[in-house]
């Protein structure tokens, strides 16, 4: 009776065992399809990014398809830097593109979005330089241009002074703020400027230094003697095309140049 009962219960425990580790598997295997499913789309994300970043154009409806991945990013409680950046740069892509089309409605339920996303972000990692430049715009565009939020800025430049790529951004948003420029801010902005020619960026240049960056017009230009001689001459003869007869150090006026 004794043995009957232990095989009874030996048999018992081995079904109760088998049962939980087919539970355990199938589990397993259903967290692997939808961990890997979250996998490809965070990736698709990332990958998006980039390209926004790079430049690339995307419509409206193409960044509205990843509206559900980025929400799901931005409320999940884990720290995934890489993640949250990524639907930080697509979200502000819908909201530049809201704008462009005049759709105030909801470029303003986007922006605010925007600025959730963004401290969520900096929460997780800080040390972000775009992400502290697209602050500082997002609450100007927000709430009005405030000497208060030129630390987010200041944080910008501090953690990534020397990013080309967030410098053409950068350049023209910081000049922007004059004559609120502090002086520190109107240094980091100058060595940026001559950055931004130095690297080839000249059309950019040129539209800002025509744009906000007018008034100080003469001490960028001054600064320009110490680069080579082959950037400022390109640089002149693209200022000369938009009609500006501006003196770059070392470089003749078109006007005054033998011909060919």
């Amino acid at each position: 009776m004794n043995a009957r009962l232990t095989n009874f219960v030996t048999a018992h425990y081995i079904i109760l065992t088998r049962s939980f580790i087919i539970v355990l598997g199938c589990i397993a295997i259903w967290w692997g399809v939808v961990g890997f499913r979250f996998f490809l789309q965070e990736s698709a994300s990332e990958r998006i990014a980039s390209q926004i970043i790079a430049g690339d154009p995307f419509k409206a409806e193409t960044l509205a398809l990843q509206l559900p991945v980025i929400n799901r990013i931005g409320a999940s409680v884990y720290c995934d830097p890489v993640a949250l950046r990524s639907a930080t740069i697509i979200q502000l892509r819908t909201v530049e593109v809201a704008i462009s089309a005049n759709d105030s409605k909801r470029s303003d339920e986007q922006m605010r979005s925007l600025g959730r996303m963004i401290r969520h972000s900096l929460s997780c990692g800080p040390a972000d330089p775009f992400l502290w430049l697209v602050l500082y715009w997002v609450e100007n565009t927000e709430n009005g241009f405030n000497t208060d939020h030129l630390k987010y800025l200041r944080m910008s430049y501090r953690l990534g002074p020397n990013e080309g790529w967030i410098g053409l951004k950068r350049n023209r948003i910081t000049f922007a703020a004059l004559p609120n420029l502090p002086t520190d801010l109107a240094e980091y902005a100058s060595k940026e400027f001559t950055g931004l020619v130095e690297m080839g960026s000249y059309e950019q240049a040129a539209e800002i230094l025509t744009g906000p960056a007018w008034p100080l017009r003469q001490q960028l230009l001054s600064r320009l003697r110490n680069i080579e001689k082959r950037h400022r001459v390109i640089f002149a003869d693209i200022l000369d095309k938009k009609g500006y007869d501006v003196a770059i150090p070392g470089v003749e006026t078109p006007s005054s140049r033998p011909p060919h």
